[in-house]
């Protein structure tokens, strides 16, 4: 009997816990950019900080799967989001988008790095009867 009002705890704990992150935003980095700088547009936000200490901010936080720097800007790469920081007077611009569109947005700068949408193995073309040589 201990062991279900202690396993019914641990779950209300967990719950608790749960909502709590979910509540405040901070589960990706777009709800977490979302409630540290300023909105000014769909995805878009103002930051006071240069790009790279703005990217280095948020890359404290959540860590990317890959970060490409650009004069243009810092573009940081997670599962279901491109975040890119640019410069402009005053700080930064912060676009947060999903991956299909943020890699449109931004082909030009992480193309050929990244790929694809999904990655360097997006661009694989396969080999199948007759692609490969005698």
């Amino acid at each position: 009997m201990r062991h279900y009002v202690g396993g019914g705890i641990a779950a209300v704990l967990g719950a608790i816990v749960l909502a709590a992150a979910l509540v405040s935003g901070n589960t990706s980095p777009h709800g977490w950019i979302s409630s540290h700088y300023t909105r000014i547009g769909n995805g878009v936000y103002k930051a006071n900080g240069a790009p790279l200490s703005v990217a280095a901010a948020i890359s404290r936080k959540f860590k990317p799967s890959d970060r490409a720097y650009d004069p243009s800007g810092v573009f940081l790469r997670y599962p279901r989001h491109i975040v890119a920081v640019l410069p402009v007077a005053g700080g930064s611009q912060v676009l947060v988008d999903d991956i299909d569109r943020g890699y449109r947005r931004h082909h030009s700068y992480v193309g050929s790095r990244w790929g694809g949408p999904g990655g360097r193995a997006s661009t694989f073309r396969g080999g199948g009867p007759g692609g490969g040589g005698k």
